[in-house]
Parts: C-alpha cells; sequence; structure tokens
C-alpha cells in the first residue's frame, strides 16, 4: 500500500501523536511521594528498560503534568506494569476528575514509594537522572528490588486498549470448524458481495481450512474481488443458529479505490452506504446486527468487539467493560470517553 511521507517537525502534533500510537505497548502506573507526603501517580505508556546491568528504567512525563515537581525532586518512584484486569486502574491514574483521581491514589499500596498492588510487575526506583527532552522530561530510574507474577498484559495501541484473551492463531490451529470474513468500509460504505444466483448479498468471508492463517486467507479473498486488501483487528466472533462452524470477523484496511464491478464467474461487488441499510440485504441475524452495530459506532467514534455468549452475546468496548448485546441498541446513548495517557 502507497504510503506518504510527512514532516514532523511540520505536520499538526496530533498526527504525529497517532502515528506513535501504532508502536504497540503495556501500560504502566508510575507513583511517588511529595515531600508533604502526599501521593501523586500517573499513567504511562512510555516505559523503556534501558539497561541489565546496572539496572536501569526510564518513563517519560509531560512537561505540562502538574506533578512534574514532585516527581522530578522526589527520591524515588514505582513503576507498576498493569495486567489486562486492570483496565480501571490505568483509567483512574490517567482521569481529569479530581474525585476518580484521589479514590485511585487511595488504593495504592504503601511501601518506601507507593505502587499499585497485584499487578504483572512493580518496580521500586532510586531517580538516577531527570534528563530533558522537548515538551517531556525523561526520569531515569535505577531499580532497587521488584516483584512479578503471572497472567496477561494490558496493551494499548492507537489510542485504545488492546487484550490478549482471545488467541487467534491457537484457534487457527486447532483445526476448530471456523468461517473467516472482512469487513471492510471506505469513504463511508462497506463492501458486500453478490454470490451468481443468490438474492442476499454477504460479507466476504470464506471457511478457514485447518492450520491456515486468516491474514492471509483474507488478502487472497480481497485480491479475489480486485481489491488489494489487508486484515487489521478483530471485530466480531459469533455462531449463527443452525451453524455448527464459529464465524470470525475482521475489519479490513485498503489504500485502493472501490469501484461496483461484477466479476468473470458472475459475483457482483458493490458498496453501501448507512442510507442503503445494507444490513437488511444480509442473511443471518448475528451478521445483520454486526453491520448496522458497525455504522452505528463509526458515527459515535466509540468502536467495540462483540462475542457471543450463552446470555446474548458480549460488546467488549475499547473504553470500558463489555455489555450486554441487548443494551448495545440503536436507541442506546453511546458517548465515546477519551482516555489520555502520558
Amino acid at each position: 500500500m502507497t504510503q506518504d511521507w510527512v514532516e514532523a517537525s511540520k505536520c499538526d502534533r496530533r498526527l504525529f501523536r497517532d502515528m506513535l500510537g501504532s508502536f504497540m505497548t503495556g501500560v504502566t502506573v508510575v507513583a511517588t511521594r511529595a515531600a508533604d507526603g502526599s501521593v501523586r501517580a500517573f499513567t504511562a505508556n512510555s516505559f523503556t528498560s534501558v539497561s541489565l546491568d546496572p539496572p536501569l528504567v526510564l518513563v517519560c512525563l509531560a512537561k505540562s503534568s502538574g506533578s512534574l515537581d514532585v516527581f522530578t525532586q522526589a527520591e524515588g518512584f514505582s513503576v507498576s506494569v498493569l495486567g489486562a484486569g486492570q483496565r480501571n486502574v490505568s483509567n483512574g491514574f490517567a482521569a481529569c476528575d479530581p474525585a476518580v483521581k484521589a479514590a485511585a491514589l487511595a488504593r495504592l499500596a504503601d511501601g518506601p514509594v507507593p505502587y499499585v498492588e497485584n499487578c504483572l510487575a512493580t518496580m521500586l526506583c532510586d531517580r538516577e537522572r531527570v534528563i530533558d527532552a522537548g515538551d517531556h522530561v525523561i526520569l531515569l530510574g535505577a531499580v532497587g528490588h521488584f516483584q512479578s507474577a503471572g497472567g496477561q498484559p494490558l496493551g494499548y495501541f492507537r489510542g485504545a486498549y488492546v487484550g490478549f484473551g482471545l488467541a487467534v492463531g491457537e484457534l487457527e490451529q486447532l483445526g476448530a470448524p471456523l468461517v473467516v470474513g472482512g469487513l471492510l468500509e471506505r469513504d463511508g460504505k462497506v463492501v458486500l458481495c453478490r454470490r451468481p444466483g443468490a438474492s442476499d448479498w454477504e460479507l466476504p468471508s470464506r471457511p478457514l481450512a485447518s492450520g491456515e492463517r486468516h491474514g492471509v486467507v483474507l488478502r487472497d479473498l480481497f485480491a479475489r474481488l480486485g481489491i488489494a486488501a489487508e486484515a487489521s483487528l478483530l471485530y466480531s466472533l459469533f455462531q449463527e443458529d443452525g451453524e455448527r462452524r464459529t464465524t470470525m470477523i475482521f475489519s479490513v484496511e485498503t489504500d485502493a479505490e472501490i469501484a461496483s464491478k461484477t466479476l468473470a464467474d458472475g459475483t457482483r461487488v458493490e458498496s453501501f452506504g448507512v442510507e442503503a441499510r445494507p444490513w437488511e440485504m444480509i442473511e443471518g441475524e448475528m451478521k445483520r446486527g454486526m453491520v448496522q452495530r458497525f455504522f452505528r459506532e463509526r458515527d459515535a467514534g466509540c468502536f467495540g468487539i462483540y462475542y457471543d455468549t450463552a446470555e446474548g452475546g458480549r460488546v467488549a468496548a475499547l473504553d470500558g467493560k463489555p455489555r450486554p448485546w441487548a443494551d448495545w441498541h440503536p436507541d442506546f446513548p453511546v458517548k465515546p470517553t477519551a482516555t489520555r495517557i502520558a
């Protein structure tokens, strides 16, 4: 796919920040105690190991932070690496609401410096150096003590949390009866295809054979439709009533222009916007609901991942806890929220 070069020193800062978000990171909470005994902490994904001998790590803090003087003058600080179930902890220390932040601070464990309990790892650090770095400072810490535990990490990618509970690769290797499909949106329209002689439209999809990788399958599937596209994130996982196979739908991205066409075998390819109500053209209750949800989430700017359950399904919103499918209703007031991580 063609990509344009952007001059970093002259572009909008938000554009540069979004680009940096392409690097997936873990999430940490950095905490210390001020000279007056008060506790300060912030959420950060700008954490890096620096040296094994001596053991050094670093974390970056914005100069605009109200805790800048406290952290640059404190003798030590902690770095707590959060696990997959600690999104609320991360949100608490990233919150702008003083009451929410105060509640999060009150839950920190007491030690030589405060820290978050029950994390994947916690490091107690002495301040080694403070380094000026543009609109941030770098806190270089010498690790004195640490502890670690097992568990899944909390990831952060392109401004949103990501989890690793669903191992798509393991499902593929198991040879489970799976169908893989792609949801490709371009200019506010979703790509659908209709096979020769069929009355219903469908998302491009096909059964996944044992050992096949969904990314390769989707790339080939869309190439057969004349579209150069790549699979992105898992968007929905479900099983229609009466179907033996589980369906995995991935969001798909392309830089190519998409034109309506009829392929040599008679398959029709078209793009449909929300005004065409494309979900009504598709067979399958789960698939119709998924496409309708996509347009609703796109308008709200707030996406989630749907997975089927015995209670009727859950939508794992990228900015909150999973909520019942019945609550994810066209009239439900979905309002995007912003969480800023330093």
